[in-house]
């Protein structure tokens, strides 16, 4: 298996912000995609953190089911605390996706203990 390429990856990820931070100063603010780029990066950021931390494939393994559950309960706690407190409008369309999902993630879990 050849080795990964970390400092070309580096260097990709770092232009692509650079030419994305010039749209912005160039005033270009709407910038579709932008939010799904920011989710990408900060998952990017604590998988390679996660990487780092591990030292086995098993390490890596269960660091991995841990973080996954434990980043899964931040974001529930954090969006049950923001709709309560009304920083979420009623008539976001994407709530009831956001119901369902969590309605699954219970069933899953109810199921699997």
């Amino acid at each position: 298996m050849s080795r990964f390429a970390w400092s070309e990856q580096v260097t990709t990820i770092s232009s692509t912000l650079r030419t994305l931070e010039q749209q912005v100063a160039d005033g270009e603010r709407d910038a579709p995609g932008l939010e799904d780029l920011k989710s990408a990066l900060d998952d990017l950021r604590l998988r390679a953190w996660g990487l780092l931390m591990a030292t086995t494939e098993s390490d890596y393994a269960n660091f991995q089911e841990r973080f996954r559950i434990r980043r899964t309960r931040e974001i529930c706690t954090a969006m049950s605390s923001d709709i309560r407190a009304g920083k979420f409008s009623r008539q976001n369309p994407e709530l009831p996706a956001v119901a369902q999902a969590a309605r699954d993630v219970v069933n899953a879990v109810e199921e699997a203990t």
